[in-house]
């Protein structure tokens, strides 16, 4: 997305293009405008009309002659469409009227919000001429964003009266159901099932392949709200979203459910499947600690084991301590995970030089669950121990030892910050001038200390320094 000076500039040098006659940069700007979703469209309108002191990005309206406006590009009337001069814009409006492409469509559309009423009628008037399905393609997703604004807001409701009258209701929505506009097509859906032009056999056929989140939500309602037990445990319980495993747990009683379903969902991906899974199957008078410790130990994958490991903590089941090191030493990546997730609240000193060795480490994630263990047991260590971290070649372990030691919170947090300030990389050095200094608590000796120092040297300006001073209790630093 183009912020709006780059948005003028690109506007000012169409404008330019359209005067003088230059097609190759006009083409250009016809395929910008038209690969623009509705909501950016309808924000490079707002800033090509948007007032500046240097003037209007698009020009002064006495250079868009009638000759220029006659040019046979639909985009030169469409770039004059947006200009901030009402009387531009209606003679744009009426050469744009004698355009059908897309472009043309779509700045149309956008002029039904006009200030203008002389130009929004007219604009109105032309859009509800373009009845075929494919105006419709470029009209509605405009119309469906101006829908939620004021002016023009009625005209999305008269454009579907229109186009159901000339196409019918199943066949007009049918083809928003295919519009390429997220929002629109999300609608759309959501009418379809509301009206009764689709129901439960169409969600059933279209769940498995659709990809859009919101969509798939109301696929999952309609399926585990009016199938049969059947149809639901075949469609939603194999499916790959983690909603739908869910929602057939939660819809279909223990009695309807196949124990090999639900002990496979005993190792889901996720925990709230896990959590159904587990309800359901100790409905079926079997206990989850039982498989999960099962599969644990056993030969399955590392991922599965993973999750059985977790499983077992989210019963409440005992995990030895010798077991969850072993977990955090293994060579395989989801078991060191899981094996940290479990050695939360349990760590030791002896685990300290473990857990930095892993912040150190390749994988991001990891190293953010060794942090995260690391801050569960302050005690086990000082701020010293980030030492080799901070001294790290890389900015990216610098900043993970900066993340360890901001999170012990208190004055420890401003002294991190304050150490960060003088990093050698630029940008991570900024991430530490974001500072909330502690309330009714004053620092240690220690912290006293390390804080002069750092205010001695840290590139903050004087009424900051003399701040941090202050709230440290520390005497008022010289200029």
């Amino acid at each position: 997305m183009l912020t709006l000076p780059q948005i003028r500039s690109r506007l000012a040098e169409a404008a330019a293009a359209a005067l003088r006659g230059d097609r190759p940069v006009l083409d250009e700007t016809a395929s910008w405008l038209a690969s623009v979703t509705a909501r950016e469209l309808l924000r490079i309108d707002d800033g090509a009309r948007q007032f500046r002191c240097e003037g209007p990005a698009l020009g002064q309206a006495q250079g868009w002659t009638d000759e220029v406006l006659a040019r046979p590009f639909p985009v030169v009337a469409v770039l004059a469409c947006m200009h901030p001069n009402g009387y531009l814009r209606e003679r744009a409006v009426r050469a744009l009227a004698a355009s059908r492409d897309a472009i043309s469509d779509r700045a149309l559309v956008v002029r039904v919000t006009d200030h203008v009423g002389v130009i929004r009628e007219a604009a109105v008037r032309e859009v509800l001429r373009r009845r075929t399905l494919d105006h419709a393609d470029h009209v509605v997703p405009l119309l469906h964003r101006i829908e939620q604004r004021g002016r023009g807001s009625e005209v999305m409701a008269q454009y579907l009266r229109v186009l159901v009258a000339e196409h019918g209701d199943a066949t007009v929505w049918a083809r928003l159901r295919g519009s390429a506009d997220r929002d629109l097509r999300r609608t759309a859906f959501r009418h379809s099932f509301d009206s009764g032009l689709l129901g439960l056999p169409d969600a059933v056929e279209l769940l498995p392949a659709e990809r859009d989140h919101v969509v798939r939500r109301r696929l999952v309602e309609v399926v585990a709200g009016s199938a049969p037990p059947d149809v639901i445990a075949g469609v939603l319980l194999r499916d790959r979203s983690a909603e739908a495993r869910t929602a057939a747990l939660v819809k279909l009683t223990a009695a309807q459910l196949d124990p090999a379903d639900v002990e496979l969902l005993l190792l889901d991906s996720s925990v709230l499947t896990r959590l159904w899974a587990r309800r359901r199957w100790q409905e079926m008078g079997r206990e989850p600690a039982v498989v999960y410790a099962a599969s644990a130990r056993s030969t399955a994958t590392p991922v599965v084991r993973a999750r059985a490991y977790l499983g077992l903590a989210e019963t409440g089941a005992a995990v030895e301590r010798q077991e969850v090191v072993a977990l955090v030493r293994s060579a395989e990546l989801p078991l060191r995970k899981a094996g940290l997730s479990l050695l939360r609240g349990r760590a030791t000193a002896e685990d300290v030089p473990l857990l930095l060795a892993l912040v150190a480490g390749d994988h991001s994630r990891v190293a953010r669950l060794a942090g995260e263990v690391l801050l569960g047991g302050t005690g086990l260590w000082t701020p010293a121990d980030l030492a080799p971290l901070k001294a790290a070649g890389e900015p990216e372990l610098r900043r993970r030892a900066w993340w360890i030691h901001r999170r012990r919170g208190g004055w420890e947090a401003v002294i991190a910050d304050l150490e960060l300030l003088g990093d050698p990389d630029p940008r991570l050095a900024g991430q530490g001038r974001q500072r909330d200094l502690p309330m009714y608590s004053r620092p240690t000796d220690a912290q006293q200390r390390r804080i002069t120092a750092l205010l001695a040297t840290a590139p903050v300006d004087h009424h900051q320094r003399r701040f941090i001073a202050f709230a440290a209790g520390l005497p008022d630093p010289a200029p």
